[in-house]
C-alpha cells in the first residue's frame, strides 16, 4: 500500500437515524431527541497519519422534548493501515511504520485520548474538541463523532491569535503538570524518541557535500558549519533524550499546526489528538510556533522573534494558573524540539538538491522560499548547540 500523504475525498458513508441518534442527543443534551433529517459531505484534506480514514461534515434536524433543533457534527473515521516504509520514507516524516500502541500512527490513540476525558481534566481556554461518541466498525475501523469547531481556523490567524493561544496553552500545561495524566501504553512517543529520526541522521553527510560543492549556487545555500551542527545533533541525541525525560511531563498534543486549531469565543479548540502523550510543555510550544511560522513563510529573524514572544505569553499563562511550569524548562524543550524536528529536515533539502541536474540545482538554490527555509532551519540548529 502506498505511503503518506493520504488524501480523502470519498462520499459520505451510509448512515442511519440510529447511527446519528446518540451523538445528536449528546450534542443537544436532550435524551429524547430523534433525528428527523440530515445531509453531509466530505471535508477534503491531506493527512500524514496512516490512521486517518476520512472526515465528513454532517448536519440536520432533530425533534424532542426540548423542541426542534438544528445540529452540526463532524464524523472522523480512523483505521488500521499497515505500511512498510523505505529509507527515503523515514527521512520524509516521523512515521516509522510501526503499529505498536506507542508508535506515531497508532490508529486507536485519538479515540482513547478523547474517550478518556483526560483533555477535559485540564480544560480551560485551551481545550480539546468535544467528542460525542466512539463507534467501532468492521475491518479495524473506528468512527469518532465530534462537535464542529466553530471559530477562526488557524490558517487565518494573525500573530495576535497565535500569541493568545500561546498564553491559553500555558494555562493548559500548568493545570496538566499539577495533575498529570497516568502513564498509558498508548501515549505517543516524544519527537526526540521517534525511531524515524535515524532516517534523517543518515543524510547528514549530504549537507557536508553541499557545503563543499563545486557548484557555487549549492555551496552558497548552506552556511559553513551546518553539517558540524547536524553531526552534533546525532552525536548528542541520547543525551538530548535524557534531558527531555528529566523535564516535568504533562499532557501534550504534539501536532498544533494551524489546521488543527480554531479560535472561538471561549478560547482555542484543538482537534486531532492522534499524537498526544506525556512530555514537557516546550514540545507543544514548538509545534504551535514553528508550524505557524513555516505556514506564514517567516524568515529566520521573524521566526526567532515569534518564538520569544510566544514563550513570554506562555509563561504569563502558566503564571495566571499559579505554575508550576518553569519557563527555562519550557525554553529548553522548545529549542531541542526545534532542532531535531524542525531543523534536522534541512538534510532532505540538501539531498534533493544534489540529486538534480545542474540547471535545476541552480534554479532551486536561487529560489527565495528555499533560501528562507534553509536559513530558518539553520538558525534553529544553531540555537540548540549550547544545549547539547
Amino acid at each position: 500500500m502506498p505511503g503518506p500523504p493520504y488524501r480523502h475525498l470519498g462520499p459520505l458513508p451510509h448512515l442511519t437515524a440510529e447511527d446519528l441518534r446518540e451523538p445528536v442527543r449528546a450534542l443537544l443534551a436532550d435524551p429524547t431527541a430523534e433525528v428527523t433529517g440530515w445531509t453531509g459531505e466530505p471535508i477534503g484534506y491531506e493527512s500524514w497519519s496512516r490512521a486517518s480514514d476520512g472526515l465528513y461534515a454532517v448536519r440536520g434536524t432533530a425533534s424532542g422534548d426540548g423542541g426542534d433543533h438544528a445540529w452540526d457534527l463532524v464524523l472522523k473515521q480512523a483505521r488500521h493501515r499497515p505500511w512498510t516504509p523505505g529509507p527515503r520514507d523515514l527521512a520524509r516524516q516521523i512515521d516509522d511504520g510501526g503499529d505498536a500502541p506507542a508508535d506515531w500512527a497508532y490508529w486507536r490513540r485519538e479515540a482513547l485520548v478523547l474517550g478518556s476525558s483526560l483533555p477535559y481534566a485540564v480544560a480551560g481556554r485551551f481545550a480539546a474538541v468535544r467528542c460525542l461518541g466512539i463507534v467501532p466498525g468492521p475491518g479495524d475501523r473506528l468512527r469518532l463523532w465530534l462537535e464542529r469547531a466553530d471559530g477562526l481556523p488557524g490558517e487565518a490567524w494573525s500573530a495576535r491569535e497565535l500569541l493568545d493561544t500561546a498564553q491559553f496553552l500555558g494555562g493548559f500545561h500548568a493545570r496538566s503538570l499539577r495533575r498529570p495524566p497516568p502513564s498509558r501504553p498508548w501515549w505517543c512517543r516524544p519527537f526526540l524518541e521517534q525511531a524515524a529520526l535515524r532516517g534523517r541522521f543518515a543524510l547528514i553527510e549530504r549537507v557536508a557535500d553541499a557545503e563543499t560543492s563545486a557548484d557555487p549556487a549549492v555551496r552558497g545555500l548552506f552556511r559553513p558549519g551546518t553539517a558540524t551542527a547536524l553531526r552534533s545533533l546525532e552525536r548528542r541525541h541520547a543525551q538530548a533524550v535524557r534531558t527531555m525525560r528529566s523535564l516535568p511531563a504533562g499532557l501534550v498534543h504534539r501536532d498544533l499546526t494551524p489546521r488543527n486549531l480554531f479560535r472561538t469565543a471561549r478560547g482555542t479548540v484543538a482537534i486531532d489528538w492522534g499524537q498526544a502523550g506525556l512530555g514537557p510543555a516546550g514540545e507543544d510550544l514548538a509545534t504551535l510556533v514553528l508550524s505557524s511560522a513555516v505556514a506564514a513563510d517567516l524568515d529566520a529573524a521573524a521566526t526567532l522573534a515569534l518564538g520569544g514572544a510566544a514563550a513570554a505569553r506562555h509563561a504569563a499563562g502558566t503564571a495566571d494558573e499559579g505554575g508550576p511550569c518553569d519557563p527555562q524548562d519550557v525554553a529548553l524543550a522548545y529549542r531541542l524540539v526545534a532542532a531535531y524536528h524542525f531543523g534536522l529536515p534541512v538534510v532532505r533539502i540538501a539531498d534533493r538538491l544534489l540529486a538534480r541536474d545542474a540547471a535545476s540545482r541552480a534554479e532551486t538554490a536561487a529560489d527565495p522560499g528555499t533560501r528562507r527555509r534553509v536559513a530558518v532551519m539553520t538558525a534553529l540548529l544553531e540555537e540548540a548547540q549550547g544545549d547539547l
